[in-house]
């Protein structure tokens, strides 16, 4: 589809078997443009308040002619540098739209979904302490062994979050962020 349609304008991370590997070509092609050592770049993470559903963006996307646009891409800004993700999920938490933050879980709301997410390579990037370092995994079981490469076989990166409470709060509900759910 990319040969024909181009690159997406956002990413769904839980279709990659090995999104380490995705995130590490983010950082590399910046490295390579701005020609920078890649060991001096780390992610900053922008949150986009826009939702997608891959199931969606798929059906959208079946009926697409060669060329065109879907009209759900409209609503994702254009960026510069990095790359704009999808299909991620919340655990023991839920993000805040009109706050921009994480925020505590509704009752009997399992798992909300995580608002697009602008992974924007910067150089020497040192995150606010306010930041809370939520770890993404691929699956909830958030174990893993270390795969021939040093990579988990589970844990992707950490990504970080906004909040209006001190980390220790949301590390004490071992609040995550998973790809994919056991459903």
């Amino acid at each position: 589809n990319w040969i024909t349609r181009g690159q997406p304008k956002s990413f769904w991370i839980s279709g990659l078997f090995f999104p380490q590997g995705f995130l590490t070509g983010a950082l590399q092609n910046h490295a390579r443009k701005y020609n920078l050592p890649i060991d001096e770049l780390n992610f900053c993470f922008n949150m986009v308040p826009v939702y997608r559903d891959e199931a969606v963006v798929a059906e959208q996307r079946r009926g697409l002619a060669v060329g065109a646009e879907m009209e759900m891409d409209e609503e994702i800004p254009a960026i510069e540098d990095g790359v704009l993700v999808h299909g991620m999920f919340m655990d023991a938490s839920r993000w805040d739209d009109e706050e921009m933050v994480i925020e505590d879980a509704f009752n009997r709301e399992m798992n909300p979904m995580l608002p697009v997410v602008h992974f924007e390579p910067q150089q020497n990037y040192e995150p606010d302490e306010s930041l809370y370092h939520a770890p993404l995994y691929k699956t909830s079981a958030r174990a893993g062994t270390l795969s021939t490469t040093g990579h988990s076989t589970n844990f992707v990166i950490t990504v970080m979050l906004p909040s209006n409470r001190p980390s220790d709060y949301w590390i004490s509900k071992a609040s995550a962020l998973l790809c994919q759910l056991n459903e």
